[in-house]
């Protein structure tokens, strides 16, 4: 009889802290490796560089919003040549030579409804670069 109590018990007990549990791990999802990233959503902006291509390497673009490059004194081409992140028809970035310090502003991302990765192919100062990335898909 004692057996059964005790059993009956935690039985109970089990049922009634599973829910409890479960609501607590639900809210717990984290990336292998046990991180979790997030990203805030704005206007992103990239430097130019000889050797890197760019800093940062990869751009995190939410919808509506512009990658600016900073050029740095150099000259600079980039060119999209699968899939392309922004509104309006694709198109290559290029600078004007006779203002080496100004910028370029790209249209704003378009939403493809999940995280897309976006590679491009960048020349700076008619040299090829590593291939940088944007990554689109928030809102």
């Amino acid at each position: 009889m004692l057996a059964s109590q005790v059993r009956h018990r935690s039985i109970l007990l089990f049922a009634l802290a599973l829910p409890l549990f479960l609501a607590a791990c639900a809210h717990q999802a984290v990336a292998p490796g046990g991180t979790k990233e997030s990203f805030v959503c704005q206007d992103q902006t990239v430097g130019v560089d000889t050797v890197d291509g760019t800093s940062p390497k990869d751009v995190y673009l939410c919808k509506g919003y512009t990658v600016t490059w900073l050029l740095n004194g150099n000259s600079f081409t980039v060119h999209f040549p699968k899939k392309y992140p922004f509104e309006g028809a694709p198109q290559d970035f290029t600078n004007n030579p006779q203002k080496p310090n100004d910028s370029v502003k790209s249209p704003p991302a378009k939403y493809a409804g999940t995280l897309v990765v976006y590679h491009y192919d960048m020349t700076v100062n008619g040299k090829p670069v590593p291939d940088p990335q944007i990554v689109g898909g928030g809102y």
